[in-house]
């Protein structure tokens, strides 16, 4: 069994538009202050003796202080959301930072979303936490059998979508943890194997390609390497005992010859990747990058730093200048609507130098998202103690959670949802298929796939007897079919990783995919120059017809 329920829920989100806006941004101060008192009276405190414990706990000078005028100033227009009075009221009231957070209408499940709608001219790593694990996640019901038999199948055929679940139930099923990397525009070291712009999975277990012994050949996988401050992905050449080589087989001259130890190691192996081909061009090769790194020190895991360095080593990671990054969080100040979330230049200076970032909870949101950094790591390098912070989660009708709506199970409804996923084994299957449920994707995939309303009869499964006809099919296990463009329009690609693909229905009943184009009435589809089958020739509107263009393909690299 496939696991095409985990698939389909990579490509069907709960927002439509895909803004970096969050599910609901509060604007009305007096709706904020009450809702805050209706917290802080869950737990029987009253604004008086909250403040009273702040000034115990860290005392009136503090940041973290609260004072008494707290609702005037919140009801007048006069405060601007502080961190450090949000881990006050979350230490003192034992609920979560990112209710808090959100109760004053900030949602750190945005922080993701944004990293993976920002162009990035190097390699990231992506921030895959889902911060948020009581909100409500979009599931499935199975109305069919439980892998479609034929080579290409639309998954409205098989699943019908039903009530919601909790994030927090389908990631205690996850057996293991993945990093995610983003392709960068400049990295040509993994072209064609790996778009740029692509979303990628690594896979941190070593194999039997993990170049672990000197071989002449080039490697059969593409692997992620950490160069410093720089990641690459691209296939290695074991030279010798230290020594490892990362080249492209496509670009020749791209190679760059590397000394494992120190600032240099390999984190792992890509085993899976989300290609956008939505927008034109976007899947164009990059001139080569430069192979010199002018960074002093390495940004590995587990290499403590304070809030200044990360943020320093953070945004040159990133490839950033300050106008750069200034520009970027110009961008998320208009499409949040709060002027707060921009950062001039010369501010972004002085946060690597001596300013604190945590003055705004907006500015901290648009540096972890512009500099991909985790929410939490960039707390703990500035000293907050996040071990200290309240752990129980707010009711839903206190706090706005994405994905809630009527007809959703209530909290106390857990049971039934567990015995209603073990009933049909569907998720058990997934988890078995793909090891982890990326939950982080669901809310920018519809500008991944290129499409404003996701359903399911614009998913597709592929099947393991499908023909991979063209090289981006190779692997292929969902693609997202755009059904506005049913009338193939010549090629202008000058590569044919940049030709467009289509889906096609014959008569009949069967799907089929691959290069096509329309010749007097006849559609031709093209099998890849290095496979031996001809073209097929269909009549267009009797022998077959166009359902759409592909413009996302999930697919397990090799």
């Amino acid at each position: 069994m496939v696991a095409i329920a985990a698939i389909c829920l990579f490509f069907h989100s709960e927002c439509p538009n895909c803004r970096y806006i969050p599910a609901e941004q509060v604007k009305n101060p007096v709706h904020t202050a009450d809702r805050v008192r209706q917290v802080l009276s869950t737990r029987g405190l009253s604004l008086y003796q909250v403040s009273k414990r702040s000034a115990e706990i860290f005392g009136r000078s503090s940041p973290y202080f609260i004072p008494q005028g707290f609702y005037h100033d919140l009801v007048a227009g006069h405060f601007i959301p502080n961190i450090c009075r949000l881990v006050a009221l979350s230490q003192i009231s034992n609920y979560r930072l990112c209710d808090w957070l959100a109760v004053f209408g900030f949602r750190l499940d945005s922080i993701p979303r944004i990293q993976l709608l920002t162009p990035s001219r190097r390699t990231v790593l992506l921030d895959s936490t889902t911060y948020d694990e009581e909100q409500w996640v979009p599931w499935f019901l199975k109305v069919g059998p439980d892998c479609p038999t034929a080579a290409l199948s639309p998954l409205g055929r098989f699943l019908r979508m039903n009530t919601g679940e909790r994030a927090r139930d389908l990631l205690s099923l996850n057996k293991r943890h993945f990093l995610y990397a983003k392709v960068g525009q400049d990295d040509a070291f993994s072209f064609p194997a790996l778009f740029p712009g692509s979303i990628v999975r690594i896979d941190l277990r070593p194999t039997s390609d993990s170049m672990s012994h000197p071989d002449p050949r080039d490697s059969k996988s593409i692997f992620l390497v950490e160069n410093g401050i720089d990641l690459h992905c691209g296939q290695l050449r074991r030279l010798d005992k230290h020594r490892i080589l990362l080249c492209c087989p496509q670009f020749p001259f791209t190679r760059l010859e590397l000394t494992l130890g120190g600032r240099v190691r390999i984190v792992g192996r890509a085993d899976a990747e989300i290609r956008s081909l939505s927008t034109d061009g976007s899947s164009s090769a990059h001139s080569a990058p430069s192979l010199q790194s002018t960074a002093s020190a390495a940004l590995t895991a587990g290499h403590h730093v304070g809030v200044h360095e990360l943020l320093r080593l953070s945004r040159m990671r990133v490839g950033l200048s300050f106008r750069e990054a200034s520009s970027l969080s110009m961008r998320l100040s208009r499409a949040f609507g709060d002027v707060h979330y921009f950062t001039a230049a010369s501010t972004l200076s002085d946060y690597e130098k001596l300013a604190s970032p945590f003055s705004h909870v907006q500015k901290a949101i648009s540096l972890c998202a512009l500099y991909y950094i985790n929410f939490w790591v960039l707390l703990r390098a500035g000293g907050i103690a996040i071990d200290s912070l309240g752990a129980e989660a707010m009711d839903d009708h206190m706090v706005p959670r994405p994905g809630l709506r009527q007809g959703t199970p209530a909290a106390g409804q857990a049971g039934s949802i567990q015995h209603r996923r073990e009933g049909d084994g569907l998720l058990a299957k997934v988890i078995d298929q793909w090891q982890e449920l990326p939950l982080f994707i669901k809310d920018a995939l519809p500008a991944i796939s290129g499409l404003k309303d996701v359903s399911l009869a614009d998913i597709f499964y592929v099947g393991a007897n499908q023909e991979a006809n063209h090289p981006s099919l190779t692997g292929a296990a969902i693609v997202t079919v755009n059904r506005r463009f049913k009338k193939p329009t010549p090629s202008t690609a000058r590569t044919i990783w940049e030709q467009p693909l289509y889906v096609l229905v014959r008569r009949d009943g069967s799907y089929l995919c691959g290069p096509c184009e329309l010749r007097d009435g006849v559609l031709v589809v093209h099998p890849h120059c290095d496979l031996p089958q001809k073209s097929l020739h269909f009549k267009r509107g009797v022998d077959a017809e166009v359902i759409g263009r592909i413009t996302a393909i999930l697919r397990r690299l090799p």
